[in-house]
């Protein structure tokens, strides 16, 4: 099965015409192989159980929710991470940083448990 199946691609007739020649003269390539060319960079990791943690002031991170998500669903899928988000509004109450904290110590917790 192809990546394209997997992904359900749509690929142009060009593609498919090409690709069809090419297996007829005996070169295989992978077809629809995706690649991770995005970068991201938790603010904090705790490398002995994988966990990837974000802390996000709304202020920062309004209107990129779905980019963070998308690099945080990759980082879970490519590198195996558990990846945990921590959102607030600046400036962080004490309160909130509290609930942060105790939230992050309970996923360590957690996570030590289970490895």
């Amino acid at each position: 099965m192809s990546y394209r199946e997997n992904m359900n691609v749509k690929v142009s007739a060009a593609e498919t015409l090409i690709q069809y020649h090419l297996n007829s003269e005996g070169f295989y390539p992978i077809t629809q192989k995706p690649f991770c060319l995005k970068h991201t960079i938790p603010d904090l990791f705790f490398p002995n159980i994988n966990l990837a943690v974000y802390i996000d002031g709304e202020q920062v991170h309004r209107n990129k929710e779905q980019k963070d998500e998308e690099l945080r669903r990759l980082l879970s899928k490519r590198h195996g991470c558990t990846v945990r988000s921590y959102s607030y509004k600046s400036p962080i109450t004490k309160k909130r940083l509290q609930e942060i904290i105790a939230q992050i110590i309970n996923d360590v917790d957690g996570l030590r448990r289970i490895k």
